[in-house]
């Protein structure tokens, strides 16, 4: 009896046991349950906020986007406003060039005119005055040299006409060769030139007016033939004019010293240097304007202030170069570079190509009488 009660206790323990352990099961199911569901709503709230967050990103991306393509477009339209306004300055600005330009080319015209103008006169007026002042000098001397002779001071007399007159042609002459280089109608000559032979006669023509202010003048030494592609006539004038240039503006009892050389294979350098008070530099920009004497017009020293002009234009015309290195109390260097040239083809059995080219000289010589005449009557 005891037995079977206890074989009932037991089972009925061994089954609370298992209802226990099952309820414990489903106990620790249960939180496991909701620990997963708590998870998941905790996942779910975190995806919900990523969302939320990655749309407000969104949004604001797209905000910014469209303020930034909004300003870009801002900027492109003002960009293109300002592009407009400049092709239209540009377009006024090429419209005023035009304008400037037309009105260039009438003043251009305007100015080629007047100048053709004032050399036509110039050349005109030269003419004309060239003969009363022919008449005049020639009277002059017919009454120097006539007989019964002029007393004292009627010599006198005639000398001061003589020298304002051929002070006047020369001038005359100037002018006229001025104008004849500056409308283009000066008609040159160019050939092979002997420069001792030319240098040599410009020596007899200035050495009277040196001897005056005793300078001392020294002319280069040539050991064989040298020979410049120029126009003799208008070559020797050049070189009379800055020799007497040397010599007017000269110190008394000075130096002028002429030198020649080969500055290139193709180039012979001629220069007159002397011992002046010189120029300063805001004087050498100004030495070779027509008419201007570098504020020498109250000084005793004649001249008019073209000599200089025309002998640039007559080297340039040549083919050449010159200008002028100057130092105030020591002196100026004048000078001038021509074509070399080769000396002329002698014919068989002459004798020397100087003497042919001294008789060629004296016949060129012949033709420029009355120039030669009144520079020695000047400087005499």
């Amino acid at each position: 009896m005891m037995d079977g009660c206890h074989d009932a206790i037991d089972t009925d323990g061994v089954e609370d046991i298992k209802r226990r352990e099952a309820a414990v099961i489903a106990a620790e199911a249960d939180v496991l349950r909701r620990d997963k569901l708590a998870r998941a709503r905790e996942d779910a709230v975190q995806l919900r906020e990523t969302a939320v967050t990655s749309r407000e990103w969104r949004i604001r991306v797209a905000e910014a986007l469209e303020a930034t393509s909004a300003d870009h477009m801002l900027k492109l339209q003002q960009a293109n406003s300002h592009l407009i306004v400049a092709s239209i300055e540009a377009q006024k600005l090429t419209e005023q060039v035009e304008a400037a330009k037309v009105q260039l080319e009438n003043a251009k015209v305007v100015a080629e005119t007047a100048n053709h103008a004032k050399s036509d006169f110039l050349s005109s007026m030269s003419h004309e005055l060239r003969s009363p002042l022919n008449a005049i000098l020639g009277f002059a001397q017919l009454m120097e040299s006539g007989s019964p002779p002029p007393t004292p001071t009627q010599k006198a007399r005639i000398g001061q006409i003589l020298q304002a007159g051929w002070y006047l042609l020369e001038l005359v002459n100037e002018i006229l060769d001025l104008a004849l280089i500056e409308s283009g109608t000066l008609s040159l000559a160019l050939e092979p030139v002997s420069l001792p032979n030319v240098l040599l006669d410009c020596r007899a023509m200035i050495e009277s007016q040196a001897e005056k202010s005793s300078i001392r003048i020294s002319f280069p030494q040539f050991d064989g033939p040298c020979f410049v592609m120029a126009d003799r006539i208008h070559l020797k004038q050049v070189l009379t004019n800055l020799l007497s240039n040397a010599i007017k503006y000269n110190r008394v009892g000075g130096t002028v010293e002429v030198r020649c050389s080969v500055s290139t294979p193709e180039r012979t350098h001629i220069s007159v240097q002397d011992t002046g008070a010189g120029l300063p530099a805001d004087k050498l920009a100004q030495l070779f304007q027509p008419f201007n004497r570098l504020g020498q017009e109250a000084s005793n020293v004649k001249g008019t202030g073209i000599g200089l002009v025309a002998s640039k234009r007559l080297i340039e015309l040549m083919g050449g170069e010159i200008g002028v290195q100057s130092t105030v109390g020591m002196g100026s260097v004048f000078w001038f570079e021509l074509n070399r040239a080769v000396a002329p083809l002698l014919a068989p059995g002459a004798d020397s190509p100087f003497i042919l080219l001294h008789a060629r000289d004296m016949a060129l010589e012949f033709a420029e009488t009355v120039s030669t005449s009144a520079n020695k009557e000047i400087h005499q």
